[in-house]
């Protein structure tokens, strides 16, 4: 394993969109070429079986290791963090800073803060989850950059900006549509379905990835429980790697789908179509021998370890490995993420059954990134009637 870099990149500060002025911004090339790790992982929820556990570091002490070794790591904060509310789950969900903290422990430092539930909370939720964001970072030695949220409805949606390693990364989040009515003008929100707003978005990130050595598209949007991309939206994504976006980061399915590698000019670009979930209540039933059931499928995702090389001409993804997971419950009866080799190896399970259970689900993943099934869950499920279980 790597020695873990922890503070030894620096950003513009972790105050949700910073706004960068293009007029005086300068690439911050280097003569020679500087390497990059990166890690993308996929949803973090919030569910009362999360809130239960005594000890939110537990839930990924597992995996903390791949985290921590990481220049950047990136997820989706599935949730507002407001702490004068209650802890909640479906439908409106909240968390609390400390539930937040444990992640940011581990090894997480960029997120997503654009999708359906950003809103949840109305207003106030935003303040002061943007409040909360602000704080945590402040408090991180690895600092905390995130985008897709703002305080100030009068003030534009802009990337984040993150120095890291000699490297200027810009970092963007947006989501297709967000749940509560208002919350467009605190939310970034980008349909791809919209032509209009497809096309003014594909133009800013092509105008505005220019003034970075990479640039980063988070998007949330899709349909849920399905493992095969919309068309459109495989179709917007190339338009974003083809127009100056180095990485589109994507989730909201609740499964994994596949990702790909695009070469643009003389770069390699990277898609990932839907992470699936990183950790979620949504594993509410685990059970062999079904390794297709719906629960399996929402349980199951991957770390995405991306290499980005950057030099005089931009960043290229030079290596993208994944490491498959499992959101499954340890010997003390509570929700973690584990890595699924060592589910299948027996090493946390023990017998025969459930090994043969997490080779399947282990074995289906290979298969969906081999592009060999595009699975979708057995039977039709509504997103309440999943969430609702928690």
């Amino acid at each position: 394993m790597r020695t873990p870099r922890r503070g030894r990149f620096r950003g513009s500060g972790p105050v949700l969109g910073m706004v960068l002025s293009l007029m005086t911004a300068s690439c911050a090339h280097a003569d020679s070429p500087r390497v990059l790790h990166l890690t993308f992982v996929g949803d973090l929820m919030a569910h009362p079986v999360l809130f239960a556990t005594p000890d939110y570091g537990e839930i990924y002490r597992g995996i903390a290791d791949v985290l921590d070794a990481s220049d950047l790591v990136f997820a989706n904060l599935e949730f507002p963090v407001d702490s004068t509310r209650p802890v909640s789950g479906y439908p409106l969900f909240n968390g609390h800073p400390d539930y937040v903290r444990a992640a940011l422990e581990a090894g997480i430092n960029v997120l997503s803060a654009a999708n359906n539930h950003a809103f949840d909370g109305g207003e106030e939720g935003v303040l002061q989850t943007v409040r909360a964001l602000t704080s945590l970072g402040g408090q991180s030695p690895r600092g905390l950059f995130f985008s897709g949220m703002r305080g100030n409805p009068s003030r534009p949606f802009a990337p984040a900006t993150i120095l890291v390693n000699g490297a200027r990364i810009g970092f963007i989040a947006v989501t297709q549509f967000v749940n509560q009515w208002g919350g467009g003008r605190y939310v970034h929100v980008v349909d791809y379905a919209d032509h209009g707003q497809a096309d003014e978005f594909v133009g800013f990130v092509k105008e505005t990835s220019a003034f970075y050595d990479a640039f980063i598209v988070s998007y949330h949007g899709d349909r849920e429980y399905v493992q095969e991309p919309d068309p459109a939206k495989r179709a917007f994504f190339h338009r974003l790697v083809e127009n100056g976006a180095t990485i589109v980061f994507a989730h909201h399915p609740h499964v994994l789908q596949q990702y790909e590698l695009e070469r643009v000019g003389g770069t390699q670009r990277l898609i990932m179509y839907s992470m699936g979930n990183f950790i979620s209540g949504m594993a509410w039933r685990e059970s062999p021998p079904d390794p297709d059931s719906l629960s399996a499928l929402i349980s199951d995702s991957i770390m995405l370890q991306v290499e980005l090389t950057v030099d005089s001409a931009g960043g290229t993804v030079s290596r993208a490995e994944p490491v498959p997971i499992a959101d499954s419950w340890n010997d003390k009866g509570e929700l973690v993420v584990m890595r699924l080799d060592e589910l299948a190896n027996g090493k946390k399970t023990g017998s025969s059954p459930w090994r043969t259970y997490f080779e399947s689900r282990r074995e289906r993943i290979a298969n969906l990134l081999r592009g060999q099934e595009a699975a979708s869950p057995p039977g039709a499920i509504t997103a309440e009637t999943q969430e609702t279980r928690q």
